[in-house]
Formats: structure tokens, sequence, C-alpha cells
């Protein structure tokens, strides 16, 4: 089985790589200590979200739906409905990719797949409210900004993309990524524990804007030192939880309540650590990955604690740089490339609880 599924992968690789995918550039619990979530009122959202209406189109029911008999003249037909980076302008005249993609929404194993996504997701109406809900939050912050449209595919489990990325104005969301932390084919393809445990519903909405929306707004300037992807970091999850106010901050982040209450008590102890061994300007890239790479939990600290505590920091050092300069808009933070002076004008001193 695990053959047949890695079949199906490939098949659905070869798909989208020849459809032109391109990513956009390059990445108490239930509160937060942050005093701006209030800067929105009612009025200016709800005049935001007047101009939101969020349909995602579901481009997997229209292709697994098609004739297979027919698939030049099915994939003809529905190319209308969804943009190039999908179904690129002529490609049902090549008989090659005709193949392909006959041989890819045949295979047993992806059609189960693509079975389980339809049984899990009959609709995405609660999806698309949450949605709704953050871009008003969004468009309060970012008012000349466009709403992106939204595009739902199953690749077949393909880990070697991003379960949600965007391109243009357009967002795109894999939804066999999101089948539930206990789906049986994730561990069947040796996906991490770590990593399925966020392959849940409820992610969906937040990751269309960590994951896609955010990188409309970073500077184009890569990050060097640890401290830079850590700022990069905590920019990206603070860009989300301004579109989530309503979002307990472990949710923002993906960690369990275990790994966030690590998190918030040791946070102290690991800023400690990366100060004593003088990694904060380091441009090694092993020592960022250290702390920044999705991992199951932060070297040289005990299996208790979380991956990513470079990023969880990163963001309440933005977070404390927000509050303590309340002149500076979301989007003047987002283009800001002076980690060092957002650092410095933060206050940020994390004592170990």
């Amino acid at each position: 089985m695990k053959k047949k599924l890695i079949y199906g992968i490939a098949i659905s690789i070869l798909l989208l790589m020849a459809l032109g995918i391109v990513l956009w550039h390059h990445h108490s619990t239930n509160s937060t200590d942050n005093s701006r979530k209030g800067d929105v009122s009612d009025a200016e959202l709800r005049k935001a979200e007047n101009q939101v209406d969020v349909h995602i189109k579901r481009y997997e029911k229209d292709l697994f739906s098609l004739d297979t008999e027919h698939l030049s003249e099915g994939l003809k037909r529905i190319s209308k409905d969804y943009p190039a980076l999908l179904i690129e302008d002529g490609v049902w005249n090549d008989p090659e990719m005709m193949h392909q993609l006959k041989a890819y929404i045949s295979d047993p194993i992806i059609r189960e797949i693509y079975n389980d996504v339809v049984c899990q997701f009959p609709d995405l109406k609660d999806v698309e409210s949450e949605l709704n809900k953050a871009l008003g939050y969004y468009l309060t912050y970012f008012p000349n900004d466009t709403i992106p449209s939204f595009y739902t595919l199953v690749p077949g489990l393909n880990t070697e993309m991003p379960t949600i990325y965007g391109y243009g104005d357009d967002v795109f969301i894999h939804l066999d990524m999101y089948l539930g932390k206990d789906y049986k084919f994730y561990s069947q393809i040796g996906m991490p524990l770590f990593v399925s445990q966020r392959c849940e519903k409820k992610y969906i909405a937040t990751e269309c804007f960590s994951k896609a929306l955010v990188y409309k707004h970073l500077p184009q300037k890569a990050p060097v030192s640890l401290l830079d992807n850590m700022i990069l970091e905590g920019k990206r999850l603070y860009f989300t939880e301004m579109m989530f106010p309503d979002k307990a901050e472990m949710e923002v982040i993906e960690y369990s309540p275990e790994k966030y209450e690590w998190a918030v008590t040791n946070q102290g102890k690991v800023w400690a650590y990366i100060i004593e061994k003088d990694h904060l300007f380091s441009k090694q890239n092993e020592i960022i990955r250290q702390f920044v790479d999705d991992t199951p939990f932060t070297k040289p600290f005990t299996n208790d604690s979380p991956g990513r505590m470079g990023a969880f920091i990163g963001w309440k050092i933005v977070q404390a740089y927000m509050e303590n300069n309340p002149e500076v808009s979301l989007q003047t933070l987002m283009q800001d490339i002076d980690s060092q002076s957002i650092l410095n004008k933060s206050g940020y001193k994390p004592k170990n609880r």
C-alpha cells in the first residue's frame, strides 16, 4: 500500500510541477499579553467585513468528478473557473499530461484520500466564516490590499510542499493535509507525530495568514542572523494573531497546552541560554535551525520543550515592541528590517516563572 501511495504522490507532484506551481516569495493559555488587539473598533470591523465575501472553490471536487474517458474536454470546461496555476491554458491538448492526470485521479489510494476529504469536508462554510471575519481585520490594517481567492486541492499527501501557499491574489489549500492527527495515511508515509498533530481543520484559516498572506507584507531581505530569523518568525505570528484576536496564543503558534505552558514558563531560561552561548547574532545555519526549524523539541532542552522556541521568543519580542511603541503601525512593523532596533525598543526581559 505504501508503494502505491508513493506512486500517487509522484503523479500529483508531476501534475503540479507541470501546471507551474510557484509559491509566494521567500515563512492564561486563553489570552495574550498584547493590549493592541483593541485597536480595531467594531465600526471599522463591520465596515471592512461588508467588503468581504469568501467562497472557497473546490478544485478537487471538479477535478475528480471528470469523466476519465473524456478528460481533455472536461478539463477545458472547468478551466474557466480556475487560475492558470492549477490549469494551464492548453494543457488539455498535451497527451502526456492527460495520461499523467488520468493515472493520478484513477489511482485507488489517491481516490481513497479524496473520498476521505469529501467525507470530512462536505462543505467549508465554517472555514469561510472564519476567513470572512479575519479578512475584515486584515482590511482595517491593510485597506488598500485586495482580498484573495481561495482554492482547495488534493495533491496526494505531498509533504514536500507547504500545506497552504499563496501566489498573486490566490491562496491554495491542501485539504488532504488537514484530515486529523490520527488519519491513517499520515503514519504510513512516515509523518512525524509532532507534525500530524497540527493536521487539524481548526488550523486552516490561521494558516492561510501565517503561511500565505503574511508574505505579501514582509520585505524581500532574507534574514541573516538568529535574531533576524527570530524576529521574522515573530512577525509572522504577530501578524496572524492580529487577524484572529479571539484565538488563544497556543492555537496561533500551534502548540499543545503542555508545550505552550513550557514555552511561557521557560522562555527566560531559553533566552538566557541564547545570550550566554553568544548565539543571538550567529549566522551559523545549524544554530539558527536549532531554534527556528520545525522540530519535536528545542535542543539542548528536554523533550518536554516545544520546537521553534526561537520563533516563540521572537513573537514575545515583537509583542513587547508593539506594546511599548504604540505609534508603530502593523504595516511599519512588517517592513522594518532592523531586528536589533526592534529588540532594543521592545524592553524584552523574560523571567522564569
